[in-house]
């Protein structure tokens, strides 16, 4: 009964049931029927051959007939019939049926105005997209477009309008569609920023731009990208700029035009778990703060994991031409000990000495542990399983 070439029938179906199925549901609900400012069998007669015999045991001799009788005398079939009609086949049949009946709608025959079909169309590609295909404009009809069904990339994953602020999932699919598009342009640095990056969108603060034509108003948006902070070197502004280019026409056709920039931003680490009983456990700090006041504490010690060897130059003794030391720029003292492990109890140290040859600075270093529950120089004592007596045990 349809008017597919029979060469095409044969072709593997590449558009959904899931997509037939909101395609359908999407016609349903506009506010003017599938045909337009047709009726329905001027519509369908373009399609199909309607004076052919009906399927199965219907008593009247032609399609036509059939529809007659049953949509305008008996009235007893609804205006979305033909969607589950089998004799159509826009449910289950080839792609191009489907195809060539969506172009119909559309046409400027059918459609109120253009702006009604370029609408039409806009919804049906979104739909179309993440199977492969879509509308396109090939020529025009007393300057309106005649659509045509044509072979597209994929869009990806489907992203259901609109899009809002808080829509996390949405973000991501939108996130998703830009890394797929950055990998298909072969843009490696940008697309691998992405790969475990968050977007979310906020407002921009008011900030406004006086310059014509810029679009910014009180109401833009920016896009955040969330990126983990050992990545953000990588972030330069040509690799911000690609991610933006391209993240930037995935919001546009998803109807977000209010965003107007990309901002870059490293993740917030987890704050530390602490114990109710820290401050017994916390380590006296070096320089201890009284009602406020932090007294200046004599301290020789470098921390290591907090601290940039930036700070430091080498300095020499007056009394001694051989004898160098490192010194600390910001604190403005020397440097004798390095703190490479600093526990609430124990505290690994590593002590230097710069000695002077010559051109050459050699360093001396010993390891050592200090018990931070007792001040000043101890020693340890411990039980020797075989005497029972104590000895004193020195040890770095």
């Amino acid at each position: 009964m349809t008017s597919t070439d029979p060469a095409r029938a044969d072709e593997p179906q590449t558009i959904t049931a899931v997509t037939r199925r909101d395609i359908f549901t999407y016609l349903r609900g506009i506010s003017r029927p599938w045909w337009g400012k047709m009726d329905e069998v001027t519509f369908l007669e373009g399609l199909y051959d309607l004076d052919q015999p009906p399927a199965g045991d219907s008593q009247l001799p032609t399609v036509r007939a059939d529809m007659q009788q049953h949509r305008f005398n008996n009235e007893d079939l609804p205006d979305d019939w033909i969607f589950e009609d089998p004799r159509l086949e826009l449910s289950h049949g080839p792609d191009k049926v489907l195809l060539t009946f969506l172009a119909r709608m559309v046409h400027p025959e059918v459609a109120a105005d253009s702006g009604e079909a370029i609408k039409h169309v806009e919804e049906l590609n979104l739909l179309l997209g993440p199977d492969g295909w879509g509308l396109r404009p090939y020529e025009f009809l007393s300057g309106r477009p005649l659509y045509t069904p044509v072979r597209v990339p994929s869009s990806g994953p489907l992203v259901p309008l609109p899009l809002e602020d808080e829509d996390t999932g949405k973000l991501d699919l939108v996130l998703g569609q830009t890394f797929s598009l950055l990998d298909c342009a072969g843009e490696e640095s940008a697309r691998d920023l992405l790969r475990t990056a968050v977007l979310t969108l906020r407002r921009d603060g008011g900030f406004f731009n006086p310059i014509p034509g810029d679009n910014w108003t009180d109401a833009t948006y920016e896009a955040v990208l969330t990126v983990e902070r050992e990545l953000l070197p990588t972030c330069t502004s040509e690799v911000k700029e690609v991610v933006w280019r391209t993240l930037q026409s995935v919001l546009i056709q998803l109807r977000r035009i209010d965003v107007q920039e990309l901002v870059v931003e490293g993740d917030i680490r987890p704050l530390p778990n602490i114990p109710p009983d820290w401050r017994t456990q916390a380590a006296a700090p070096a320089t201890p703060t009284v009602r406020g006041l932090r007294l200046s504490f004599s301290t020789t010690e470098f921390d290591v994991t907090r601290r940039d060897f930036t700070d430091l130059e080498i300095r020499g003794s007056q009394d001694n031409n051989a004898f160098h030391y490192l010194y600390d720029t910001r604190a403005s003292r020397m440097v004798t000990d390095f703190v490479l492990d600093d526990r609430p109890q124990v505290a690994t140290l590593c002590n230097v000495t710069i000695i002077k040859k010559g051109d050459t600075f050699t360093p001396r270093i010993k390891f050592w542990k200090k018990d931070k529950k007792k001040a000043g120089e101890v020693s340890t004592t411990q039980t020797m399983p075989d005497t029972g007596t104590s000895r004193a045990v020195k040890a770095l």
